[in-house]
């Protein structure tokens, strides 16, 4: 039932729970009080994830580019799930250069930006797939592969094109 819960209401410390607790919802059940376990302690998304609250104002991106993030928003060896033009996408920093690739698991979709990052090389919080973030392989499977988006750094603003 655990497994089924994370994949319909996402991790207990994933992104979608921080979301829901910055709209002030409850969360999901079988992480509260009523298990037995005392109620977790959830902070807003963008604090959790060292994200300011916005990307930089007044940036004009390239043609095709939507600004996701301050560039000092994610700490080098961090990666964050971001909504681009409603496509969610993973943004990796790699010893401060950025990389994005689509957001779902090959194997199973699960959400690469809640996963953690080892170099350049992200593994998924489902089931351990892992993917390089520069060009999308999968180290696990070499038949997989996830997609890829350019970036570009204007001014402070992490910019991508879907």
């Amino acid at each position: 039932m655990g497994l089924l819960r994370d994949l319909l209401m996402g991790r207990p410390n994933g992104i979608r729970s921080k979301l829901r607790a910055l709209l002030g919802q409850k969360p999901a059940s079988g992480t509260g009080a009523a298990d037995g376990a005392s109620q977790p302690v959830v902070e807003p998304a963008e604090h959790s994830l060292r994200l300011k609250v916005e990307p930089p104002r007044g940036v004009t991106p390239p043609e095709g580019f939507d600004v996701v993030l301050h560039r000092d928003a994610l700490e080098a060896g961090k990666i964050v799930e971001v909504i681009v033009a409603g496509t969610a996408v993973a943004v990796a920093n790699v010893d401060g250069t950025f990389y994005a690739i689509s957001n779902a698991c090959a194997h199973a979709e699960g959400p690469l930006g809640e996963g953690s990052l080892k170099g350049d090389v992200v593994t998924c919080p489902y089931h351990g797939w892992q993917y390089s973030v520069k060009d999308g392989s999968c180290l696990t499977n070499p038949t997989a592969k996830v997609k890829t988006y350019p970036i570009q750094i204007v001014g402070d603003a992490v910019c991508v094109k879907l």
